[in-house]
């Protein structure tokens, strides 16, 4: 069946998503946020292409983007071929990261935009993980209204009246939410998790895994967290709290790099 043609806008601005293929995560550590953002900022510089916003998830990314002299895919294969096989390298694994073609959706009107901006930066407090927006660290929300070295400050002001996040305006239902269908995320039974888990570090219950090396652990950890594995079920079968599951996870970024002999 042939792929249905893009839509193109006028204004050259599109909402860009880009997600985890199974909903598998795309960034686990401070380091992957850090390189999916330096690929972004070269595919910018090649390609002439404007960044208005950006907020990256856990598994998936939301960008606004108002096109230069290359289309709209192209920028965005641009930063794909930077990051996936980075990625695929760091965590050992193969085959695709982002799950089939990326969704774009042109933006037209001004209300349109004001309400793409709000929900975009919304993402992190809708998800649960900060009060306010601009608390988020991997969103074009802290840099509003101040110098970025990639987010074109300028062009963005141009476009807005007011800050979205102050404008009372209802705008246009959100992207995404309004037009999409989204999947259902995978759903291991703790069966199934115990047997990856097995096969990660030969651990046969919690038991086990607790008197495994702190590394072994950490790395078990990762390969189970690519596979979309919350905390809370990993919890209940390695022995360590969530709490702990996270700051052993958070440990590996920044032990890479102290084993480099820098900041990662």
């Amino acid at each position: 069946m042939p792929r249905r043609a893009r839509q193109r806008g006028g204004t050259g601005i599109y909402h860009v998503m880009l997600r985890g293929v199974n909903r598998d995560p795309i960034f686990l550590d401070d380091e992957d946020h850090e390189r999916f953002l330096v690929a972004l900022r070269t595919a910018r510089e090649i390609s002439g292409c404007t960044v208005l916003a950006y907020c990256l998830m856990d598994n998936h990314a939301h960008l606004v983007l108002r096109t230069g002299h290359e289309p709209l895919g192209l920028v965005v294969k641009r930063v794909g071929v930077r990051y996936a096989p980075w990625f695929n390298h760091k965590y050992g694994r193969v085959g695709h990261v982002f799950q089939d073609r990326f969704k774009s959706v042109p933006v037209e009107t001004d209300p349109h935009f004001v309400s793409l901006l709000r929900y975009v930066w919304n993402n992190p407090v809708k998800a649960g993980l900060v009060d306010r927006p601009d608390e988020y660290r991997w969103s074009s929300r802290r840099c509003f209204g101040r110098p970025s070295d990639l987010v074109d400050a300028d062009a963005l002001g141009n476009l807005l009246a007011s800050d979205p996040l102050d404008d009372d305006a209802a705008g246009e239902l959100p992207p995404w939410e309004s037009t999409q269908k989204r999947g259902p995320r995978p759903r291991y039974s703790d069966e199934q998790v115990a047997a990856m888990l097995e096969q990660a570090c030969g651990a046969e219950g919690p038991e086990q895994f607790l008197e495994l090396d702190e590394r072994v652990q950490r790395e078990a950890i990762r390969q189970l967290r690519t596979r979309s594995i919350s905390f809370a079920q990993l919890a209940g079968l390695t022995g360590l709290s969530s709490s702990t599951l996270k700051r052993r996870h958070a440990t590996r970024s920044e032990t890479r790099g102290a084993s480099r002999g820098g900041p990662s």
